[in-house]
């Protein structure tokens, strides 16, 4: 497809918290009892560590075979920073604008797998956070990298990873920031995720989940009343998503358009294995791909935004962004224990078998 081939020579910036992601494997064979408390001692077999979370987005551009990935953040000036910054620059990703910081850790998600009985199940996930607030002189010193290089990039993609409010990179006062940058049209595509803030970004295209999107409008309760408002002034909305609160297809429609109303800007509405919405001035249905078998969904999200936006940003249309973006999510979740990888070919293999 002629898009990839423009892959090459396309820079997109990833703004956002890089997080590590470090997989254990255990094998409850080798379990041992611990001397010292009698308590299990699991075994871990083989680790493997990936750049996460914003470091994720950035790591599928390099497999894509993006021409410049730039990576904007902060990382603790930690032996997981070390394996974040390690990680992205084996692929080529440019680290020159991922601030190192001794005031931060690294964030990292310890996922632990194990095997039993010949089945490999996984564990309760070990996380470590900053569970303070970020100053305002690291705000200002990522920003400064940010706009150093905003007029430089055909994309910037956001992610707002940190559920704690102002913990993460993506704080209040840097979200008023990025949507000035948006308002005064670097031109560029901008795109924003965010697990618990989607409602207070304005300006640019934002992406979230049904879950996500209809809690930034409606809140968790399902007696709250729907008006635009909710989604303009939700700081009583303090809990995340949750995927238990059920919501008709007219109410997720409705949050959506009234999202759309909001910024201005194309708002993409995943819905799994339903495949996902795009409201625009049109609303654009693509459908879902059955995929049997085992699934491991951690990553899914990433890979379709890192697919929709490289091949938006190469001048595929809404819709065919929105199918290759689908597709490189399908492959992703195929694969267990792991964040994915995929690589263009891949899709376009894909893209050939369904014909």
């Amino acid at each position: 497809m002629e898009l990839f081939n423009k892959f090459k020579d396309l820079s997109i910036a990833v703004f956002g918290d890089y997080y590590l992601d470090e997989y254990l494997w255990i094998d409850a064979a080798l379990n041992e009892p611990s001397l010292e408390t009698g308590l299990v001692a699991y075994q871990c077999t083989r680790r493997e560590s990936y750049p996460g979370a914003a470091g994720t987005i950035a790591k599928n551009l390099a497999n894509f075979g993006i021409g410049t990935v730039y990576a904007v953040g902060f990382t603790g000036d930690d032996g997981r920073g070390l394996e974040i910054r390690r990680g992205l620059e084996k692929l080529g990703v440019d680290c020159n604008n991922l601030v190192i910081t001794p005031d931060r850790c690294t964030p990292t998600h310890t996922k632990p797998w194990i095997t039993e009985n010949g089945e490999t199940r996984e564990l309760s996930r070990i996380d470590i956070k900053n569970w303070t607030l970020t100053s305002p002189g690291l705000e200002q010193e990522v920003l400064g990298k940010l706009k150093s290089l905003i007029k430089k990039i055909d994309a910037l993609i956001i992610l707002d990873h940190a559920a704690e409010e102002n913990c993460g990179i993506v704080t209040d006062s840097v979200r008023e920031a990025l949507i000035k940058i948006a308002n005064d049209d670097p031109g560029c595509i901008i795109y924003a995720d965010s697990r618990e803030r989607i409602g207070k970004f304005d300006k640019m295209m934002i992406k979230g989940n049904q879950f996500e999107l209809c809690h930034a409008v409606y809140g968790q309760s399902v007696d709250t009343d729907i008006s635009i408002n909710s989604a303009e002034n939700n700081n009583n909305i303090t809990l995340a998503a949750d995927p238990s609160v059920v919501r008709t297809k007219e109410e997720v429609n409705h949050a959506c358009e009234l999202l759309y109303k909001k910024t201005g800007c194309p708002v993409i509405c995943t819905l799994g294995e339903s495949g996902l919405k795009i409201f625009a001035d049109t609303v654009i249905d693509v459908p879902g791909i059955n995929v049997p078998g085992q699934l491991d969904v951690c990553g899914a999200g990433d890979m379709f935004t890192s697919a929709f936006v490289s091949t938006l940003s190469a001048g595929a249309s809404m819709d065919q962004a929105g199918i290759l973006g689908n597709i490189a999510a399908v492959l992703c979740v195929q694969q267990l224990g792991t964040t994915g990888y995929v690589t263009a070919t891949e899709i376009m293999n894909e893209i050939n078998k369904q014909k």
